[in-house]
This record gives structure tokens, C-alpha cells and sequence, in this order.
């Protein structure tokens, strides 16, 4: 299967950079690897209006098309796959097989924790313009949007902030049931981010898919540990 390429999808506030070992470690056992970076991060420029999915999904139909890549093994991690659930229920024939690692395909914290922190984030911003008190309120809202689970949104460039929204709002739920093709769920034990429980639910959901959790590694597996992803990637592949 070395002659069908692999496409790699990274996640929010990373850029294909990260991704070097990886492609490195799969270029030097003979496959052909593509890593774009995803709109607004890396070396690409800064999208004029709020994307949403849709927008990230046409993207890579056309950067496929620009690289004349007729179908690929799409690995992807954290928010990059969010793009790919989307694509292989839209697009199947596009993809071989799809290896998702750190993804959160279904919600990693409940929707009424998040919005009590965010909330809750808001009071302390009034709270903490006073003078004697602003100091402590980057550290303070740092603190209450991890929680929250929403330490991407905190990270997010202010220019992309609308985009991360429209991102994670969106429901991929119904996708999983959906997917066609071969799917092989990677994750990191430790991840806490996107914990175990939800790759659990994934495999279940996803009709052709595997789960393979990794011991002792987080949420940055794939690009961490890029030799430790590829032993368990081979056999799928």
C-alpha cells in the first residue's frame, strides 16, 4: 500500500512543522507523505473571514486536487480530524484508510461546564481590571479556560477566535455512524485533552474501526513520539 500517499491533518494552533519527525520517519520507510498547512496557522495566511468545517474540508479537496492525489491514508490529529470525519462520510472515495489520533469526535466535556467556566472566565475579566488586581488575570483566565477544557480557545489567535467557535460547535456525532471507510483510532493513555473514553465511544459508533491505546503517552503522541505511532500504524497500513 506504499503507493497510495499519506496525507497528515494537524491539530488547532499546531502547523505541519511538528509534524517533521513523523514525516521524516514515514518518507525513510518508503511512503510518500503530504502535510499542508491548515488555513490560518503555519505558513499559510491568515484567512480573511471566520472559516467553518465546510470551509477546512474544501480546502483539502482542493489541495488534493493541486497535488493530483486521487486518494490517500489520511492521518490526523486533534482538530484535523474533525476534517476528515466530515470528509470521509462526504468524500469516501477520497479516502483509503483514515488513522485518527487525539481526536474529538464527540464532545470531551460536558456542554454545561464549559459554559460555567467561560462565564465564569467573563466575571473574572471585569473582576480583574481593577488595578491591584490585574496582575493575577492572564494567569487567573489561563487557569479557568483549561477547566473549561478550552485551552485551545485561550491560545487561539484573536483573528481566529469566531473560526475556533464555528469549529468546535459543530456536531460530528451523526458522522461517525456514517463512515465507510477503514478507521484505525490511535491514542495516548495520558491524553487529557481528548481522554480515552472518547476514542472508546468512537470505536464504537464508527462501524470499521480499531482502537489502540498507547501507554505511557499524551494528547501529542503522534508527533512526539513519531517512531512509537508508526509501530502501531504499520500493521493498518
Amino acid at each position: 500500500m506504499k503507493n497510495i500517499p499519506i496525507v497528515i491533518l494537524h491539530g488547532w494552533n499546531l502547523s505541519s512543522q511538528k509534524f517533521t519527525p513523523l514525516v521524516d520517519a514515514l518518507s525513510d520507510i518508503g511512503f510518500k507523505v503530504l502535510c499542508p498547512d491548515l488555513p490560518g496557522f503555519g505558513k499559510s495566511s491568515k484567512p480573511f473571514k471566520a472559516l467553518t468545517l465546510d470551509d477546512y474540508q474544501a480546502f483539502v479537496l482542493d489541495y488534493l486536487i493541486n497535488n493530483r492525489v486521487s486518494q490517500a491514508n489520511f492521518i490526523c490529529h486533534s482538530f484535523g480530524g474533525r476534517i476528515a470525519i466530515k470528509l470521509a462520510v462526504s468524500h469516501p472515495e477520497k479516502i483509503n484508510k483514515l488513522i485518527l489520533s487525539g481526536v474529538p469526535g464527540l464532545p470531551p466535556v460536558p456542554k454545561f461546564r464549559v459554559i460555567f467556566f467561560l462565564i465564569l472566565a467573563k466575571i473574572g475579566k471585569i473582576i480583574f481590571s481593577l488595578p491591584f488586581l490585574s496582575l493575577f488575570r492572564n494567569i487567573l483566565q489561563k487557569i479557568l479556560y483549561k477547566l473549561a477544557g478550552a485551552s485551545d480557545f485561550y491560545h487561539t489567535d484573536q483573528s481566529l477566535k469566531q473560526t475556533f467557535q464555528n469549529v468546535v460547535s459543530e456536531k460530528l456525532t451523526l458522522y461517525l455512524s456514517k463512515i465507510t471507510v477503514p478507521v484505525y483510532l490511535i491514542w495516548g493513555q495520558k491524553d487529557s485533552l481528548v481522554p480515552i473514553s472518547i476514542a472508546q465511544q468512537m470505536n464504537n459508533l464508527i462501524p470499521s474501526s480499531k482502537l489502540k491505546i498507547v501507554p505511557g503517552v499524551g494528547h501529542n503522541l503522534p508527533f512526539k513520539q513519531p517512531i512509537i505511532f508508526i509501530k502501531y500504524l504499520k500493521e493498518f497500513l
